[in-house]
Formats: C-alpha cells, sequence, structure tokens
C-alpha cells in the first residue's frame, strides 16, 4: 500500500506501508484511529483486510487487537428494514458473541472493519445532527456506521474503510487519520503471477507474451482480478491450439471469457464436446446469459450488489440453471449462522457483472429495439444505435462516482463487429454499422473537448476510443512527440489528456518521465498526475509533489 494525504488523496512522497503496519503511529507517534484505504475494484482492499484479520487470528499480527468485527457495506445494506443497536448488529453478524457478557466495549481493544464502503446504499450523514455514543440502543443503521465513522460510537475503537477512490469523497477528511492506496500488481508482480499460475513453464511464457503485446491488457493486469480472468482466456486459447484471434481490448477479454464459462457448462452439464468447430448453441444457456444480463443492468441502475431469489426470478431466471455459470454468477454461502432467511447471490466480480450489464443493453436494442434507459412504455421506434451509444457516453461522464465507467467501456466495445462476430456462438447479431461506430467516437470525442475540470474522466473515455478502435487523438500527439518543437504551451485540454492517456499507454516501459517537458501550469501538473503515479522513475518528482502540495493548500483554504 501506498501512503496518502487524506485531504488531497495524493502522496506528497512515495511511502510504502505493509498492510499489516497500518494502524502503527505515525510521526510523532501520532496514534492512528481510522485509517481509510481506496483502490478501484477488484485491486485487493478487501483481501488485504482479511489478511490483516487472518495474521491477527493466527497470532502473527496486531496482538494489541482483542476483538476483530469486519462489517461489509454489501449485507449492511440489507439491515435497513428496522432499527437495531450497534450491540444488536454486532450479534446478528457473530451470534457467539451473544455468550460474551460484555457491558462495556470501550473496555477492549476493538477494530471494526468497514469494506465497500462504495457499495453503501445508505444515506450516510457526517454532520453533528445525527450525534449516536450510544452501543446498546436501537437507531437507524444509517446513524449507527456515520457515527462509527465519525468516532462518536465506540470512541476507542479503531475503524478501517475500504471503498474506490470517487465514493469515498464524501467522507470527512478530518475524520481519517491514515489514507493508503492499494495500487495492485507492479509490473514484476505481474509476470511472477502468470509464471507461478501455471505449473507449464513455457505456457506461462507464452501467455505472459501475449499479454505484453497489447499495452491496454498489460495495464489492466495490475488488477488481479483481471489477471484472473486473462490467464483463464489464453490458457484456453493455448489447449485448442487456437493462435487466431487472440483477445487485445478489455471487451475482447471478456467476451472470450464469456464464452469459455459457456463452452465449459455446455461440456460438464450436457456431455458435448467443447470443441470450437461445433456450433456453441444451447437455447436454455444462452437464456440465462440475457437474463443475467437483466439482473446485472438492474443491479447496476439500483445499485445494488447482492441479490434474493425473488430478483432472479423476477428477471425469468431459474435459479439452478444460474448455478451451472459459477464462473459468473455466485451464491453467498451465508446461511449457516442465520443471519439471513434466505439465499443470496452475486456476480464473481464487479466487472463481470458490468459486462454482461452493457450485453443486455446491446442486445435488448439490436435485437428487440427496446432502449432500456428509458421506460418501456416510452417511444423507441425513431432511436437509432448512436442514441443509445451517445446515452450511455452521458450517463458515464455525468456521474461523478465511475460507476458507470467501466460499463461504458464494455457497451461501446461490444458495437464493434469483431465482437459481435464472436458473440454469434451465442446470439444472432445484426447491428454492426460503420457510420454508427464513426458517429459515437465523434460524440467521445466531442466530449473530451468540452471537459476542462476532470481529466479522469477523459482518461476513461480515451479508453472508450481503444475500444471503438479510433485512435486519431492519440496518433495527432504522437506526431507533436515525433516533432522536433513540441508545442505543449498550445496544447487544448483535450490534447493534454490525450498526452497522459499516450504516455500511459506507451507501449515502451515508462522508466524516465521528465517534468520539465510537460510542466507548465497548475492545470497540466494536475492532468499529468496519473503518468507521475506509473513512472518508475520521475525527474524533478519531489519538486513535482511540492509543487502539487502548494497548489492543493492554497485551493482548501
Amino acid at each position: 500500500m501506498t501512503v496518502l494525504d487524506a485531504k488531497s488523496k495524493t502522496a506528497k512522497e512515495e511511502t510504502t506501508i505493509k498492510y499489516c503496519d497500518i494502524f502503527k503511529p505515525g510521526t510523532g507517534n501520532q496514534n492512528v484511529k481510522t485509517v481509510l484505504t481506496i483502490g478501484v475494484a477488484g485491486i485487493g482492499k478487501t483481501f488485504a483486510s482479511m489478511k490483516y484479520i487472518l495474521d491477527w487470528a493466527e497470532g502473527k499480527a496486531a496482538e494489541h487487537i482483542f476483538f476483530i468485527f469486519p462489517l461489509s457495506f454489501r449485507e449492511l445494506n440489507l439491515r435497513t428494514e428496522k432499527e437495531h443497536s450497534l450491540e444488536d448488529l454486532i450479534h446478528q453478524f457473530y451470534p457467539a458473541m451473544k455468550t460474551s457478557e460484555i457491558t462495556d466495549y470501550d473496555q477492549y481493544k476493538i477494530l471494526i472493519v468497514l469494506d465497500g464502503y462504495d457499495e453503501c446504499r445508505l444515506d450516510l450523514d457526517f454532520s453533528e445532527t445525527n450525534y449516536w455514543e450510544d452501543v446498546k440502543t436501537p437507531t437507524s443503521v444509517n446513524v449507527l456506521l456515520s457515527n462509527l465513522i465519525l468516532g462518536n460510537l465506540l470512541p476507542k475503537a479503531q475503524v478501517w474503510i475500504t471503498s474506490r477512490p470517487a465514493a469515498s469523497n464524501n467522507i470527512p477528511p478530518d475524520k481519517v487519520d491514515r489514507m493508503t492506496e492499494v495500487r495492485g500488481f507492479n509490473d514484476e508482480q505481474k509476470e511472477k503471477y502468470f509464471m507461478k499460475r501455471f505449473s507449464d513453464e513455457e505456457m506461462g511464457k507464452k501467455i505472459l507474451s501475449h499479454v505484453k503485446k497489447s499495452r491496454s491488457l498489460y495495464i489492466m493486469c495490475h488488477i488481479p482480478v483481471f489477471c484472473w480472468i486473462t490467464s483463464r482466456v489464453l490458457e484456453d486459447f493455448v489447449n485448442r491450439q487456437q493462435d487466431e484471434g487472440l483477445p487485445k481490448t478489455l471487451t475482447d477479454m471478456y467476451t472470450h471469457f464469456l464464452l469459455l464459462q459457456h463452452r465449459q457448462t455446455k461440456a460438464k452439464y450436457d456431455g458435448q464436446s467443447s470443441s470450437e468447430t461445433e456450433p456453441c448453441r444451447d437455447k436454455s444457456n444462452d437464456e440465462t446469459i440475457l437474463s443475467l444480463g437483466k439482473l446485472a443492468f438492474k443491479g447496476l441502475e439500483e445499485k445494488t450488489l447482492l441479490f434474493t431469489e425473488e430478483d432472479l426470478t423476477n428477471c425469468g431466471i431459474d435459479v439452478t440453471k444460474a448455478a451451472v455459470f459459477s464462473g459468473l454468477f455466485t451464491q453467498i454461502e451465508r446461511e449457516d449462522h442465520g443471519l439471513y432467511q434466505q439465499k443470496l447471490f452475486c456476480f464473481v466480480h464487479l466487472s463481470v457483472q458490468e459486462y454482461l450489464a452493457a450485453l443486455h443493453v446491446f442486445y435488448s436494442f439490436s435485437n428487440k429495439g427496446e432502449n432500456v434507459f428509458i421506460e418501456p412504455s416510452s417511444a423507441t421506434s425513431d432511436l437509432t444505435a448512436s442514441d443509445i451509444y451517445k446515452k450511455a457516453v452521458d450517463k458515464a461522464f455525468e456521474n461523478k462516482n465511475g460507476d458507470w465507467d467501466m460499463f461504458l467501456r464494455f457497451l461501446l466495445g461490444l458495437s464493434l463487429k469483431t465482437n459481435q462476430d464472436l458473440l454469434h456462438e451465442l446470439f444472432k447479431m445484426t447491428q454492426y454499422n460503420e457510420d454508427t461506430k464513426k458517429e459515437t467516437a465523434e460524440y467521445v470525442k466531442t466530449k473530451i473537448r468540452e471537459n476542462n475540470s476532470a481529466p479522469e474522466k477523459n482518461i476513461n473515455l480515451f479508453y472508450c476510443l481503444n475500444e471503438l478502435d479510433d485512435h486519431s487523438l492519440v496518433q495527432e500527439i504522437k506526431t507533436y512527440l515525433q516533432s522536433e518543437t513540441k508545442p505543449f504551451g498550445k496544447f487544448s485540454n483535450s490534447q493534454w489528456s490525450a498526452l497522459t492517456f499516450v504516455l500511459l499507454t506507451s507501449d515502451e516501459k515508462l522508466e524516465v518521465f521528465d517534468l520539465k517537458k510537460y510542466l507548465k501550469s497548475e492545470k497540466v501538473l494536475l492532468g499529468m498526475l496519473p503518468v507521475v503515479r506509473v513512472s518508475t522513475t520521475t525527474l524533478s518528482q519531489m519538486f513535482c509533489w511540492a509543487l502539487l502540495w502548494i497548489f492543493l493548500q492554497a485551493e482548501l483554504v
């Protein structure tokens, strides 16, 4: 993990900390009560907290802690139907605590782990108007959680919150004693993952070699979950001795992953060959995938990540049919301690849910003429495919938490003929139109040019252009970089974003990044921070962080 400043979410210095040391006193023996750990989905935030708990349970770390209570926001979202006391919630999640006869929790060293703040669907109020400090008296879950974070409830307990970056902006920075960021695998760790993932060293080398050929895929592999999906897909290619059509983009990779799950399900449960030469048609399985897509989209719309049997039934899903797609969708085994009265399900990873949601949107329009972004009663006969894509671009762009960013990349990727041809194994696809692709790409570029305040949004839009196989803006910047005179002083916001994207996705490893070439203003500095973060060595890096700190402090005053 990297230690960040709680106010600016930037590292004044590249300070690395081990997960087991995050509660150790800081400079000047400053007491660390509340820690916020941020990172993108699938990067390893939950794993870090669970490893901390495991080491504690085995006596390897945090010996000073007497109790650790992990509470997941996914599950806390389901406890809002009535009021609870904090003690009652702990007893529900950990029934053994009912017999502990604890009357004063402040007598013990306690750690509360609040995992997945970005998944919180509760309206947490961090003002002092909802002040609450009573552990035993019932109140709303919203009040309990907000006061835990504020330090009013169990004031002596330590609190560890994990969250995706954008969602954590709502947490008061002055209530956070230490902020850390999980950045996932570095390049060396990526290579170690693929080499250790396979017992056959030659297979490991072959798969790693292909991953390195696509810079965008190689960058995505800093996320452990994506490494797992990539290894599964490319292993399947090697086993089937298929050297052509290897995935090159994010959507391409997930489409192959879906086809792999379909083939494996067919071979395992239907006893049929999984050969690529045979049609992969199974109407009931195809319908289950489409229904899962409907459920996935509904979940994104309603900000739901856990589903009941009723949710599945409402989307036309047979629970027994869904169970065979365990690589996509799984049941959460939590009935043993009596917390839930019904079965709960979720997608194996948020990115899988986002991909299937995009597939639902695409299929609904291309095969049924439906626009799922509007009410069913609304007219759709005059809508075009580009209208759907533009609506999705607007939806993702306007969402501050980034909830629809990955969904958008998948949806635009599905508009390409290459991905539609792959999906012909499962469904009939007749939507591809070159003019629609060009019109959508131009709309994305317009959004990039008009955006003056959110460079991270532009980076996602450039990834969308990559999914659309449109590299015109990127090529423009590459031409500038190859010229003797580089007119950085005249760059527009979109060109600075394009330069950042080019440097982030450069085929050459970014070892040295010379800030003197690019550092022209505060705006430019802030826009180039993503490059600074991924470069191995940055000339004048300390100078950069010092300047950034001054700028940010000036804005905060």
